[in-house]
């Protein structure tokens, strides 16, 4: 089953961060340009031909955190959308923050 597949499960805050080792293989396995940063977040930046643009993205991203009961950090520009991803419950990465990585790339394809 794919990253996107998944649903994202909801943090009580009693689990731990995924460890270094677990976040980089699936990072790997989500690719497309995702990084973490030293923060320990989850970091993409997506280009757009216009402001306009930009908007719609974060827009469709806000109606999946809604379903998924997950919600990024979001940071819109002209011709750009910053989307940054942790669970602050845990104040680290859970396997869920994968999964609504790899269901935004999905708005795009």
């Amino acid at each position: 089953m794919s990253l996107s597949e998944k649903s994202c499960i909801p943090c009580q805050g009693n689990t731990p961060p995924l460890t270094k080792i677990e976040a980089e293989a699936l990072l790997k396995q989500l690719g497309r340009n995702w990084e973490i940063q030293d923060s320990g977040h989850l970091y993409k930046e997506y280009k757009f031909s216009n402001f306009m643009k930009s908007m719609d993205f974060s827009n469709k991203i806000a109606c999946l955190a809604e379903k998924e009961g997950h919600h990024p950090d979001l940071r819109i520009s002209w011709g750009k959308c910053g989307v940054e991803i942790w669970t602050h419950k845990i104040n680290g990465l859970s396997e869920s923050d994968f999964y609504l990585a790899s269901k935004i790339d999905d708005i795009l394809a």
